[in-house]
């Protein structure tokens, strides 16, 4: 018996190579969020408030609560630090609100230099003067303090019964002595 050889054809497709492939597993949720705040600090130390504000948001999406908390709070840091650059302040009432605004987050730089505006604008208002007072005073600036509540005095002598019995004031007394005696024997 005659056998047949049967032609084996050749392929011309290469066989398969095994390649050693990395593959990173998932990260998880908490993982994740984790990852977004290292970028969003980094971010944000830099100054760089729009990449914060976005890695910031993701790490508030998170699982995490703690971390969620944190990232919120930094999300509104953002905004405001990227809203600052559209402020249109005009008038003295515009720069008073909104050096009330950063006295109230205990930004006392940015407080003063928009209440002494105000203050140049509107040099008769009382008002002005006496929060302006309080910010020089919380500022560490003792004759600023007492030279602008000595002026909120003069223009309405009710600022002296107001600033007594604040106690954003009272707590400036020891600091400096000059604004007890402008108030009178009863700041003390």
């Amino acid at each position: 018996m005659v056998k047949k050889k049967t032609a084996v054809a050749a392929t011309s497709a290469p066989t398969p190579t095994l390649k050693a492939q990395i593959v990173e597993p998932k990260a998880t949720p908490a993982e994740a969020q984790l990852h977004a705040w290292e970028r969003a600090v980094r971010h944000f130390g830099r100054q760089e408030f729009e990449p914060a504000l976005a890695a910031f948001t993701e790490a508030a999406g998170g699982p995490a609560a703690h971390v969620a908390d944190k990232a919120r709070s930094y999300v509104q840091i953002c905004e405001r630090k990227l809203a600052r650059h559209d402020l249109d302040l005009r008038t003295a009432e515009d720069h008073f609100n909104y050096g009330v605004e950063r006295l109230n987050s205990r930004d006392t730089e940015q407080a003063k230099i928009h209440l002494g505006r105000a203050a140049a604008l509107e040099p008769d208002a009382d008002h002005i003067l006496y929060t302006f007072a309080l910010c020089c005073g919380m500022s560490g600036d003792g004759n600023g303090a007492y030279e602008n509540l000595k002026r909120a005095i003069g223009l309405d002598p009710r600022n002296r019964i107001i600033a007594r019995q604040d106690p954003e004031f009272s707590s400036l007394f020891p600091q400096f002595p000059a604004l007890r005696a402008l108030l009178g024997d009863e700041a003390n």
